[in-house]
């Protein structure tokens, strides 16, 4: 309590040409958020109501709420696309997350291997598309073990498991820390006390673990989902028709190719709406993930 009055007292005492100081060092970074941030956002938005083209035409924007009208009838089918492929992909993270994050705070032994594996999806999206296309095309790195199994490479490249998948290796990393972040605030007392108790490691995991790094994994299932709703390469280069009527590949065909400016700006809003929630539910948990 004391520091914080000291603290109050001393910035209240500051000269006046101290205070120009903080407001000019303030300033490049207010108005690089302005510029590059609120600005488009702004746009965005006022875009979103506009007829098609019109918004960039001559004569001036023609506005509507058509295009929202349409995103929940016409192309809510594609929203839930979205959440289906970013769901998938959050629950893959999530099945192979949590054991490799164990491993990354309590197995020394193993530890490098876990980050030289977190540090692939690092590459990008886009890398990580094209490279799983690559491998599972005929004559691939895989095309001896699918003709072993009896499947051919085509009928998991196009489809649902490779986009998954693939989204799935480049939100990894989020989901590791995440729960390793709240892994590494459990004390190991803790797993040995619930073992002397005679707790098998099943119940331990149970009774012990989850719940106590529950706000690490919410943080990163939250993280994983918020960074899946926006794909775009994954879909393009793996999915089917299906998985290719996701949000943000069907933003690029109605902004880019039928130039239906005000749809794709409705559709780029829809996704920030979901991403800014996500995002800002992620941080809570993830700030009551390492404070427990």
């Amino acid at each position: 309590m004391h520091g914080l009055r000291r603290l109050s007292a001393l910035s209240g005492g500051l000269l006046p040409s101290s205070r120009l100081w903080i407001v000019a060092f303030l300033l490049p970074a207010a108005l690089m958020a302005v510029l590059f941030l609120y600005y488009p956002l702004i746009f965005i938005v006022r875009m979103s109501f506009t007829e098609k083209d019109t918004f960039l035409s001559p004569g001036g924007p023609l506005y509507t709420i058509t295009n929202y009208l349409d995103l929940t009838g016409r192309y809510a089918p594609n929203i839930l696309v979205t959440i289906k492929l970013a769901g998938l992909a959050t629950l893959v993270d999530l099945a192979f997350g949590f054991p490799f994050a164990y491993i990354l705070i309590r197995k020394v032994r193993y530890r490098d291997l876990v980050r030289a594996i977190m540090v692939f999806p690092m590459f990008g999206a886009l890398y990580i598309a094209f490279g799983m296309r690559f491998v599972l095309l005929p004559g691939g790195f895989l095309t001896p073990i699918l003709q072993l199994l009896g499947v051919e490479g085509a009928q998991v490249l196009y489809g649902l498991p490779s986009t998954v998948f693939a989204m799935a290796i480049f939100t990894f990393p989020f989901m590791v820390m995440n729960i390793g972040a709240a892994l590494s605030n459990l004390d190991p007392m803790l797993e040995e006390a619930a073992t002397c108790l005679g707790a098998r490691p099943w119940q331990t995991l149970a009774r012990v673990i989850l719940p106590l790094v529950r706000s690490g994994v919410i943080a990163g299932c939250l993280v994983c989902f918020g960074w899946n709703v926006g794909a775009f390469a994954e879909p393009l280069l793996l999915g089917s028709l299906e998985e290719q009527r996701s949000l943000a590949w069907t933003l690029y065909q109605r902004g880019v190719v039928q130039l239906d400016y005000g749809l794709s700006a409705t559709m780029g809003v829809v996704l920030l709406a979901l991403a800014f929630s996500v995002n800002y539910l992620s941080l809570r948990y993830s700030r009551g993930g390492l404070v427990e």
